[in-house]
């Protein structure tokens, strides 16, 4: 424990590195404040003062359990301003009685916020009645033509997917946007960087690599206690701007809905995941950890490769570029390109996208999700980033 403290005395703990920290956290809040007031995240948040409260005045009126009087108002709502445009005869003028202070105003909230909202929570329980009706047919239809892929990738549709409903109407603009989140992945990148780079040039530098090698505890111990001051740094940094990000979008767009299911987002309404939005975000994040882990450790290899602390810096940085750029082809059906995104530990940081609707392969009959297989391949290699770190290093 001694030796893991020093190693992290000698990177993580240094000033320079926890004052990029605090002005890092700082940066990615202010980013997240400019996207929100320029309507990136909440469009209405750009929009005037008067659609702004009109809005809220729905909002308040509508959220909560789905119930007929919710749905009855909306609709009724709906109906009403769709008749009074209609033809286009309506007021241009400001008008009492509104929510936003115009006729077109409200209508444009009612069109663009919440009917359709409404309507795909609404819908959602019998549309997915048809999908597990359909996925029926196809294991029957796959069973006969010998077709196993195809038998296990519907067995799963029905065991996965069935009694899904959404019983609360909450506008989730806001946990979309946070699931999706990615300008603090590039700051953990950095910060990594910074703190874990320099793990064995520091030593050859300042002339530390033979005593360290000779010593009783310059060898194993020396190994471990530098990957796992670079793995705790990198769960240390995820925990604290994945907590930094939900305050700010919190209290932003507000808490509500983190109870909900995750499919009630409607570009995860294909979901493999049952559980609620806030669950699936601390699974995320997890997944985001074990991502910058496995950067952490080949960072680490770099620094074992390198005698000036420069070359690795920017070789880390290079090689974060293209494996991110690697990471945006999990989904493709290139092979080849499949491959190279397992292999991305960026991959992972992104995991949200592997999970937004079904994505895996069948092996022996057994559908396994796409997500477990980066998983698997991910620890393979950080055994293998472990055992080339030793040989590279003094620490034979």
């Amino acid at each position: 424990m001694s030796f893991l403290y020093l190693e992290a005395r000698k990177g993580i703990l240094r000033r320079y590195t926890l004052i990029a920290l605090a002005l890092f956290l700082c940066l990615n809040t202010v980013k997240i404040i400019a996207d929100y007031h320029a309507g990136e995240i909440r469009p209405v948040a750009a929009n005037t003062s008067g659609m702004q409260a009109g809005y809220d005045t729905i909002y308040e009126r509508i959220k909560g359990p789905i119930t007929e009087e919710t749905v009855r108002f909306l609709t009724s709502e709906y109906q009403r301003l769709d008749d009074l445009t209609a033809d286009g005869t309506y007021s241009r003028e400001p008008q009492e009685g509104t929510y936003s202070g115009y006729i077109f105003g409200d209508y444009y909230l009612l069109h663009s916020y919440f009917y359709p909202h409404m309507e795909y929570s609404v819908k959602y329980s019998s549309d997915m009645e048809e999908i597990l009706a359909q996925a029926k047919e196809n294991v029957t239809f796959y069973q006969e033509s010998g077709n196993v892929a195809g038998v296990a990738e519907n067995a799963y549709i029905l065991q996965h997917y069935t009694d899904r409903a959404i019983p609360a109407f909450y506008l989730y603009d806001g946990w979309e946007a946070l699931l999706s989140y990615d300008f603090s992945d590039l700051l953990i990148l950095l910060l990594l960087i910074l703190a874990v780079a320099p793990a064995f040039t520091r030593e050859k530098e300042n002339g530390m690599t033979l005593i360290l090698s000779s010593c009783k505890r310059g060898r194993w111990p020396l190994l471990f206690s530098k990957c796992g001051a670079g793995v705790i740094f990198a769960w240390i940094l995820t925990i604290l701007f994945a907590l930094s990000n939900l305050l700010v979008f919190g209290l932003l767009c507000g808490f509500e809905g983190w109870s909900s299911p995750l499919y009630a987002i409607e570009s995860y309404q294909y979901t493999p995941f049952s559980g609620s939005i806030l669950l699936f975000y601390g699974l995320i994040c997890g997944l985001k950890a074990i991502g910058f882990s496995v950067t952490a450790l080949l960072l680490i290899l770099l620094s074992a490769c390198f005698q000036k602390s420069l070359y690795p810096c920017l070789m880390g940085l290079g090689l974060g570029v293209a494996l991110n750029y690697c990471a945006g082809w999990a989904l493709s059906p290139v092979w080849w390109k499949q491959v190279l995104a397992c292999i991305s530990p960026f991959t992972l940081t992104s995991g949200s996208k592997l999970l937004e609707s079904l994505s895996g392969v069948s092996i022996g009959g057994v559908y396994l999700l796409r997500l477990f297989v980066v998983l698997i391949v991910q620890a393979v290699i950080v055994c293998l980033l472990v055992i080339a770190i030793r040989r590279k290093s003094c620490c034979k």
